[in-house]
Parts: structure tokens; C-alpha cells; sequence
């Protein structure tokens, strides 16, 4: 038990966290939807310019960036230039957004000594991420 408690005295609660976390967290957040947003407009307005003779039902019966989930074909997509794989960073950046947000969370509750809900923050986003790197590739 610490001097603290012994005699009767808790220690201060650290207070709320300070306004740089705030902006930290939802700038990501911010920056995140935006780069994702832009990669789905610009991509998307390209995809169908190129396609243009296919109709939306065949695009949505053949999903495009299906062959660009694996870690393999997504880089390949890249370095050769295809769309899809473009509009599959856009998704990944979607999906990458609050994952980051939970981390930037995390650490500015560690910093700040909220010591369990830098636990329980630092728990969903482990559980985040088995979620979308273990067993959603499992899963699909």
C-alpha cells in the first residue's frame, strides 16, 4: 500500500487529457477519412472512365479489387498501375482509420497515466487488429 493510501489521501486523478490529445486524435481521424475519400473519388471516377462499357452489374457481380486482398496481388496492382489496387488502398486506408485512431488513443492515455483505459484501449486495439489481420484473411 502506498504512503498515500495509508494514511487515508488517494492519489489526484491526472485530469483530462490535454487539448494536443484531442487534436492528435481527430486529426487522424480527419486525415485518415480524407486520404481514403480522395483515393475512392479519383479512382473510382478513373475506373469508370476506363470501364466504361461495362455496366454496373457486371462490376458489382465481378467485385474489381477482389484479386488485390492479398498482400501479393496488392502490391503487384500498385507497381503495375491498376486501378483496382488503388481503390483497394483507398479501402485499406478506410479500414486502417480508427484502427489508428485506438492506437493515438492508447498512447496519449499511457502518457497521461489512465493506466486501465490505456489497458482497455490498448486491448481493443489488439483485438482490432487479430480481427482484421488474422482472422478476417482467415475468414475470407
Amino acid at each position: 500500500m502506498s504512503a498515500s493510501a495509508s494514511d487515508g489521501h488517494r492519489e489526484p486523478h491526472p485530469g483530462p487529457l490535454p487539448d494536443r490529445a484531442y487534436h492528435t486524435m481527430s486529426l487522424t481521424l480527419r486525415a485518415g477519412l480524407g486520404f481514403a475519400l480522395g483515393f475512392f473519388f479519383v479512382f473510382s471516377v478513373l475506373y469508370v472512365a476506363l470501364n466504361s462499357h461495362v455496366g454496373v452489374d457486371q462490376v458489382l457481380d465481378s467485385n474489381p479489387i477482389l484479386g488485390y486482398l492479398s498482400l501479393s496481388g496488392f502490391w503487384s496492382g500498385l507497381s503495375t498501375g491498376h486501378v483496382q489496387a488503388y481503390l483497394t488502398l483507398g479501402v485499406f486506408a478506410l479500414l486502417a482509420t480508427p484502427v489508428a485512431r485506438v492506437a493515438v488513443g492508447a498512447f496519449f492515455f499511457a502518457e497521461h497515466r489512465e493506466r486501465i483505459v490505456a489497458v482497455i484501449t490498448a486491448t481493443v486495439f489488439a483485438m482490432l487488429l487479430i480481427g482484421l489481420l488474422v482472422l478476417g484473411p482467415y475468414l475470407r
